[in-house]
């Protein structure tokens, strides 16, 4: 199904082309991680699902959560959250899994980097497919303002693809990069407005907005959806100056110490 959908794009480019090259690892990544399984792509929408429905009913029926349509509520964020989750962890281990490549190929390494966040990237399009799908069968109507989305989603890659090239170097020297990790993911999740709403929190602690991108995405993801709302212009320059600095750290890092990193796997 991958190949049908986005084979017109791959026909367009030429042979042995940089980007072509690039496209295919995505594949290649995504394939591996879904298609070996028995249920296939369904694992890719059965993690957001089943989160969902957790914290649907614990943060309704025990903390008494009275936020309308709180399911819907809910998915807007975790489907940015989960993208950014998986991305991030999972390109720590970048060089060490695609060593072969490395050793044997010529090719500029951030490549790697770029078709790791694009693999990440195709299966949180069918999580999104999903949410449009849930918003229209629950009767919220979707406004011109979700054509915005791919704004949100561009500064979420950029995000993605910085961050990987940082951690995935830190990684080399600094193996206790995974835990320091996970303990700022979990920072991160319980600070981003995904189980109540950010406008609140970032009035209660303004500079929020600048230490966490994922409250503004997370907000304007809602408005522009749910809502029928613009998109607030603060918030989005703010994580776009955000991501694009996370990148462009993340490119000096890689340029500077991947060469002695390469050498210590």
């Amino acid at each position: 199904m991958i190949n049908k959908i986005f084979r017109p794009i791959l026909e367009m480019l030429p042979e042995n082309n940089r980007w072509e090259r690039i496209w295919k690892i995505a594949q290649v990544d995504f394939k591996k991680r879904y298609y070996n399984d028995r249920l296939g792509l369904f694992w890719a929408l059965l993690n957001p699902i089943f989160r969902i429905f957790i914290y649907y009913m614990a943060f309704t029926h025990v903390f008494k959560i009275a936020e309308p349509n709180y399911a819907q509520f809910l998915f807007a964020g975790l489907v940015l959250w989960l993208a950014w989750s998986e991305c991030t962890n999972r390109s720590m281990n970048i060089l060490l899994s695609k060593r072969f490549l490395i050793e044997n190929i010529q090719f500029n390494k951030i490549d790697l980097f770029i078709s790791h966040t694009i693999s990440s990237f195709m299966g949180m399009t069918f999580n999104l497919t999903a949410f449009i799908i849930f918003l229209l069968l629950s009767g919220i109507a979707l406004s011109k303002y979700v054509l915005f989305l791919p704004i949100l989603l561009i500064i979420l890659f950029i995000l993605c693809l910085g961050a990987s090239l940082i951690l995935s170097t830190i990684k080399i020297y600094l193996k206790d990069i995974v835990h320091i990790w996970t303990m700022i993911l979990l920072a991160g999740f319980w600070s981003s407005g995904l189980f109540n709403r950010a406008e609140g929190m970032i009035e209660a602690f303004p500079p929020l907005k600048f230490i966490n991108p994922f409250v503004g995405l997370i907000i304007n993801a809602r408005n522009i959806t749910m809502y029928s709302k613009p998109l607030n212009l603060e918030l989005l320059i703010i994580n776009a100056c955000f991501g694009l600095v996370t990148l462009i750290v993340g490119v000096f890092v890689f340029k500077k110490f991947s060469h002695k990193a390469t050498e210590n796997i």
